[in-house]
């Protein structure tokens, strides 16, 4: 038995009036980076994926929360352009901060060994080894989207 599609229209309703125009840009951009959208029920609302056609890889997840619409961006290629987190405001950076570490970078032997591995840079001046589920998720709110988008876009001109 197939599962109903789940139209993008839908998720853009349920996220939000306040959210629909940086919903909207960030699908036009990332559709034209060769990333489809997969939109999926959970128990706290859809939760929205963008996949990269080339790698079959996640790019960004958008989730519910109960302190409302999250953004987690996976930001392999993030080595590369580090310098883009030191601009980021102080509570971003301290939930980047705050987030787990790595098991596996830690010591590889500590996490499952199909995980992809998290992410190895370096933010204001100390080195984070942070899991790629938790680095970098984000709520969407009119202080954080600037970043986030510029976050996004950076790592989707290095994937493609």
């Amino acid at each position: 038995m197939s599962k109903a599609t789940i139209p993008f229209e839908a998720f853009v309703e349920v996220a939000g009036l306040e959210h629909t125009d940086f919903i909207n840009s960030l699908h036009e951009h990332l559709a034209n980076a060769n990333c489809k959208a997969e939109i999926k029920e959970a128990a706290s609302g859809y939760v929205v994926s963008y996949i990269h056609v080339p790698t079959k890889r996640t790019v960004i997840n958008y989730v519910f929360r109960k302190k409302g619409l999250m953004l987690r961006i996976y930001a392999d290629n993030v080595a590369h352009y580090m310098e883009i987190l030191e601009t980021f405001p102080n509570t971003m950076k301290d939930l980047i901060k705050k987030s787990g570490s790595c098991k596996r970078l830690l010591n590889p032997d500590d996490c499952n060994a199909r995980c992809l591995m998290g992410f190895d840079f370096i933010l204001d001046g100390e080195r984070q080894q942070k899991c790629r589920n938790g680095a970098f998720m984000f709520p969407l709110n009119d202080e954080t989207k600037p970043y986030v988008n510029v976050l996004v876009l950076r790592e989707m001109q290095l994937r493609n």
